[in-house]
C-alpha cells in the first residue's frame, strides 16, 4: 500500500487557513496601566508625574520604550550598577519591566522654556 503525502500547495494553504501556530502567537503586549501601578515605587525619586523634582535624577516621562527596557533590565541584571535601582529592579520580572516601560513611554511631556527662562 502506497501513502500519498500531501503536496506543498495543499501545505501551504492549510497553514494560511489555520493561522501561525502557538510557537508563532504574538507575544503580550505591554500593559501601561499595571506598569503605572508597578511604578509607584519609582515615584519616590523620579516624580508621580515621571519628572524629577532633582536634576541628579533622570526624568522617565517620554522616553523610549526600548531604552527603558534596556536600562531597567540593566539594572536588574547589573550590567548597569548604581546600589539602589540594582536592588529596586532585582525582583523585576520581564513582563513587568516592560510594563513599566510602556507606562513611562506614554506619559505625555510639554517642551518648553521654564518659568524662570529669559527670552
Amino acid at each position: 500500500m502506497r501513502i500519498r503525502l500531501p503536496s506543498r500547495q495543499s501545505l501551504l494553504a492549510a497553514s494560511f487557513l489555520l493561522g501561525p501556530g502557538p510557537a508563532f502567537a504574538a507575544a503580550p503586549q505591554p500593559d501601561a496601566a499595571a506598569g503605572s501601578h508597578i511604578s509607584i515605587t519609582c515615584a519616590a525619586c523620579h516624580g508621580s508625574d515621571g519628572i524629577s523634582v532633582d536634576t541628579s535624577i533622570p526624568n522617565l516621562a517620554g522616553q523610549h520604550y526600548v531604552y527603558l527596557v534596556q536600562q531597567i533590565t540593566a539594572f536588574r541584571d547589573r550590567s548597569r550598577i548604581s546600589p539602589l535601582m540594582n536592588e529596586l529592579a532585582r525582583p523585576l520580572t520581564d513582563r513587568q519591566i516592560e510594563d513599566i516601560a510602556a507606562y513611562y513611554a506614554s506619559v505625555p511631556i510639554a517642551v518648553g522654556k521654564p518659568s524662570n527662562a529669559k527670552h
